[in-house]
C-alpha cells in the first residue's frame, strides 16, 4: 500500500492505495491544528492508524500541496494554508511515518496520477491542466516529471495572456490563470453581464454551467470566451513540449460539452499543423472523489 494525503486550504484528505484503487480514507480539518509540528502529528497518527485497521503497512508515502517544492520538500509560503512560514513537510513527515515520503505540487500530483492510474496511463509525454480556484499543470516529457532546476517549472497558469490584464493572485497582471479558472469565470461573466444591474451572477461554476445550458446568452459567451483562452495556452504548451496528451482535470473540466465543444474546435484552430491529428485533448479518466489521492499515492511512487 501507498499513502496517499491531500493538502487543502480547509481540509486534508488521507487514503491508502493498493494498485489503482483507494482502500481506506480519512479527512482532518487542516485549520483545526495550532501549528504544522501538531498537523504534521495528526496526519502520522491517523496514517498509522489507518494502515493498523488494514492489517498492512505502506510502503511509501506521497503528499500534494499549493506551493509544495518536490526537490527540497517544503511547502513555500502557501497563501491559502494557516501556516505562512515554510514548512519542510517530507522531512517533518519521514520522521514520523518511517517511509520514503514526496511532497509535491498538488497540480504535479494529479499529472503524475493520471500518468499512472488515469488517462495517460502508458505514455511517455503528457500534459494535465487542473482547472479550479486557479489554472495548475504538470508536464510528463520522456518518461519523467518535469520539475526544472528550482522545482517549480510547469507553471502554465502563470503565462501571459493578455499583457497588461486582469490582475493575477501571483502579483503580476493577465495570466491565463485570471482568465481560465473559477475566478477568472466569474469575473468574464460579470463584465459580460456588467450592463444589466437586473441580472443574478453565479455564484459557482457549476451555477454557470446550469445558466449556460437553459441558454443564458452570457453564460454561453462566457464558456465560449474561456475556451478560446484555454485553447490558446494548451496550444501554446504543445509547442513547447509535444504531449501525446492533454487532459483536463477539475471542477470547470466537469462541465460538459459546454466547454470541451468549444476548447476541441479552438484548440484545433490555434494548434501548429505539424501537431494536427497527433495530439488528444480529453478530461480526466479518474474517479472524481478519488481522484486528488490517487495523484498524491503516484507522488510516491516516485524516487526521493
Amino acid at each position: 500500500m501507498i499513502l496517499g494525503i491531500d493538502i487543502g486550504g480547509t481540509s486534508t484528505k488521507l487514503g491508502l492505495v493498493a494498485g489503482d484503487r483507494v482502500v481506506a480514507r480519512q479527512r482532518l480539518e487542516t485549520t483545526a491544528h495550532a501549528g504544522p509540528e501538531v498537523f504534521a502529528d495528526a496526519l502520522a497518527s491517523t496514517a498509522h492508524a489507518m494502515a493498523l485497521e488494514q492489517g498492512e503497512r505502506f510502503l511509501s508515502a506521497g503528499i500534494g500541496a499549493p506551493n509544495a517544492n518536490q526537490h527540497s520538500g517544503i511547502i513555500e509560503q502557501a497563501p491559502n494554508l494557516p501556516w505562512k512560514q515554510d514548512v519542510p513537510l517530507a522531512a517533518m513527515m519521514r520522521e514520523r511515518l518511517g517511509v520514503p515520503v514526496i511532497v509535491g505540487n498538488d497540480a504535479n500530483a494529479a499529472a503524475v496520477g493520471e500518468w499512472k492510474f488515469g488517462a495517460g496511463r502508458g505514455m511517455s509525454d503528457l500534459l494535465v491542466v487542473t482547472l479550479g480556484t486557479g489554472l495548475g499543470s504538470g508536464f510528463i516529457v520522456n518518461g519523467h516529471l518535469v520539475l526544472g532546476h528550482a522545482g517549480n517549472a510547469g507553471e502554465l497558469g502563470h503565462t501571459i495572456l493578455v499583457p497588461g490584464g486582469r490582475p493575477c493572485t501571483c502579483g503580476r497582471s493577465g495570466c491565463l490563470e485570471a482568465y481560465v479558472s473559477i475566478r477568472g469565470m466569474l469575473a468574464t461573466y460579470r463584465e459580460a453581464a456588467a450592463h444589466l444591474p437586473e441580472v443574478q451572477h453565479p455564484a459557482d461554476v457549476r451555477s454557470l454551467a446550469h445558466m449556460a445550458g437553459n441558454g443564458d446568452p452570457h453564460a454561453l459567451a462566457c464558456f465560449e470566451r474561456t475556451a478560446e483562452w484555454l485553447a490558446i495556452g494548451l496550444a501554446n504548451a504543445v509547442c513547447a513540449t509535444g504531449p501525446q496528451r492533454i487532459v483536463l482535470f477539475g471542477g470547470i473540466a466537469q462541465s460538459g460539452a459546454v466547454l470541451t465543444g468549444p476548447v476541441q474546435r479552438y484548440f484545433t484552430q490555434y494548434l501548429l499543423n505539424i501537431y494536427h491529428g497527433r495530439v488528444d485533448l480529453v478530461t480526466s479518466a479518474l474517479p472524481q472523489d478519488d481522484a486528488a489521492l490517487l495523484g498524491a499515492a503516484a507522488l510516491g511512487t516516485l524516487r526521493p
